[in-house]
């Protein structure tokens, strides 16, 4: 693991040496964020420059950098000039500097993705941009231009198993809120696993609608490689990467643990942090997943019925810790409030563990987050997003400012940590 709680995940390597790449848009944010879901392609590419400049204003001094930065391929955002765009594209395909062309423009018009292939474009790829048509894209690329990517094992990422012994604690919530604040804090690769094959939420918290899930994952692991795994995963607008329970409950029985064993290895060789939602009985998917994650927390809330289910399930919960760390299973409590009936101390008392954090109540606002389809974290005021935040906070080992202000505060500021009441 990294020095901050993260972990180095696998890469791509190709020919031992990043794809160098251009990037032209008059569009400064779509620029940063096409870096940023490039990053999230798992392919090691380097941007050596960005023109952020109209095409109808690049001039020499534009044109010579283009020549000195030799891109092997070039990102061409066609959405604002796109007639003028291919103009420049056949510029350069004639002139020979900018190596392939992969366009991003409007996917709801045939005659301009036909114009683009015949002004040489090698591909193209529709706005906004999807992770697994990028990832798809340059692995094109790479084929066609004869370069052969190889893996290149790194240290694998860090895996968090979020479980919960009764319905009703909010655990998916949690799994959901930790995994989006994990990758706002450290900008790696975090990536939900929703491993509740019967009735998973994790696609409604987040408020997507996924075309696969990870029971086709599952089943189709014999033949998936990096490129093919990028299709099973959505994409969330905040970053995080989500592999999605089945709309439809299926069979648990039909998922073996040592399969989920092997897709979990497999997926950690890919994120930085992987968050799993689990289901909240011990059926084979769990028991794989309790084996392999590196740590644990127990979602609990301060009420009899809860409590009592996690007491019955700690002693086999321990029993998978043989060769894991010391303190890999974490207390928390869901939904606090300074005068509950039953304290912190009591319930340490009845499940032998310390209570790790402690997640206060705000209802209004979780209720909202879920019916909303957007993480709590979203709403800088709730103080449940404050505890996500400073917990989130505490396991990447990343200062943050307790208020909750911009990506610099973030940077400069304190650890905001709720310590336990």
């Amino acid at each position: 693991m990294t020095p901050n709680g993260g972990a180095v995940s696998s890469e791509l390597e190709i020919g031992g040496t990043p794809l160098r790449a251009a990037v032209i848009s008059a569009d400064r944010e779509f620029a940063r964020d096409l870096k940023e879901v490039l990053d999230q392609t798992g392919h090691p590419v380097q941007i050596a420059l960005t023109v952020t400049a109209s095409y109808t204003d690049i001039d020499d001094s534009h044109l010579d950098q283009l020549r000195e930065s030799k891109p092997e391929v070039t990102f061409l955002d066609l959405e604002s000039e796109p007639h003028v765009g291919l103009k420049f594209a056949q510029f350069a395909v004639d002139s020979g500097f900018s190596g392939a062309l992969i366009a991003l423009g409007a996917t709801d018009s045939p005659d301009l993705i036909l114009q683009a292939m015949q002004a040489g474009v090698t591909e193209y790829v529709g706005k906004p941009v999807e992770l697994g048509s990028l990832s798809a894209a340059i692995e094109r690329v790479l084929r066609k231009s004869g370069r052969q990517a190889t893996r290149r094992v790194s240290t694998p990422g860090r895996m968090l198993l979020v479980f919960s012994a009764k319905g009703g604690t909010g655990s998916t919530t949690v799994a959901a809120n930790l995994a989006t604040e994990i990758h706002k804090l450290t900008r790696k690769r975090t990536l939900l696993v929703d491993l509740d094959l019967e009735l998973g939420e994790s696609a409604l918290v987040m408020g997507v609608e996924p075309r696969f899930s990870v029971v086709d994952l599952v089943r189709n692991f014999h033949r998936v490689d990096s490129r093919l795994l990028a299709s099973y995963i959505e994409r969330h607008e905040t970053g995080v990467e989500i592999l999605s329970a089945p709309y439809q409950p299926a069979d648990y029985e039909a998922v073996s643990s040592d399969r989920v064993r092997q897709v979990l290895k497999f997926l950690k060789q890919h994120y930085d942090y992987v968050i799993v939602d689990s289901p909240k009985t011990f059926t084979p998917a769990t028991m794989g997943a309790f084996e392999e994650t590196d740590e644990v927390y127990l979602v609990t809330t301060a009420d009899i019925p809860s409590l009592r289910n996690l007491t019955r399930c700690v002693q086999l919960i321990r029993s998978f810790g043989r060769k894991k760390q010391e303190g890999w299973i974490r207390l928390l409590v869901n939904r606090f409030d300074n005068n509950q009936v039953v304290t912190t101390a009591e319930i340490e008392k009845t499940l032998g563990f310390e209570v790790f954090w402690t997640l206060r109540n705000d209802y209004r606002a979780v209720m909202n987050s879920i019916n909303t389809g957007r993480p709590a974290v979203s709403d800088p005021k709730s103080a449940f997003a404050k505890d996500i935040r400073a917990l989130a906070s505490k396991l990447t080992d990343t200062q943050i400012d307790s208020s909750g202000g911009s990506w610099l505060s973030t940077l400069l500021g304190k650890n905001g940590r709720r310590e336990p009441d």
